[in-house]
């Protein structure tokens, strides 16, 4: 078991595209073969998403985390958490790291959906970050962050 972060840049990620006006995961994590991955709510998500031309998000998107299990329809996914992209528009990447102003960017799990605020993803799974905007996000900008145990299994 390793503690470790959820990001945009691990191997087992993928980013995409979103479809404007449309809640469209942009990055997606298939847990790899004989691993688990648990994500816990509370802790500061560090975010950056920007469009095509670099500016960011219009304050009135939206993020969120949501999973989708195997026997889950195509392009059916559970949405766990949302949020307005607005906290993370206004700080910096390194504001953002440095912890200033975390209470604003932690990251709250529906109690509906995720009882306990404990997330277990098995090796069948798979984990996005979800966005509704108006403008399409450019895939090669995407930064996220969240802190994840990666087991394995």
């Amino acid at each position: 078991m390793s503690d470790d972060t959820l990001s945009a840049e691990l191997q087992f990620a993928e980013t995409h595209t979103n479809v404007a006006g449309t809640p469209t995961p942009v990055v997606t994590w298939d847990v790899p073969d004989g691993t688990a991955i648990t994500i816990v709510q509370g802790h500061p998500a560090i975010v950056d998403l920007e469009d095509a031309v670099g500016n960011n998000l219009p304050r009135s998107a939206k993020i969120g985390l949501a999973y989708r299990e195997p026997g889950d329809p195509l392009d059916d996914w559970t949405v766990i958490s949302e949020t307005a992209i607005a906290p993370y528009n206004t700080l910096s990447l390194k504001d953002q790291q440095s912890g200033d102003n975390a209470e604003r960017r932690r990251v709250r799990f529906d109690p509906d959906r995720v009882p306990g605020g404990r997330l277990n993803l098995a090796d069948a799974d798979e984990l996005a970050l979800v966005v509704l905007s108006d403008v399409e996000v450019d895939p090669a900008s995407i930064v996220f962050n969240y802190p994840m145990t990666l087991e394995n299994v």
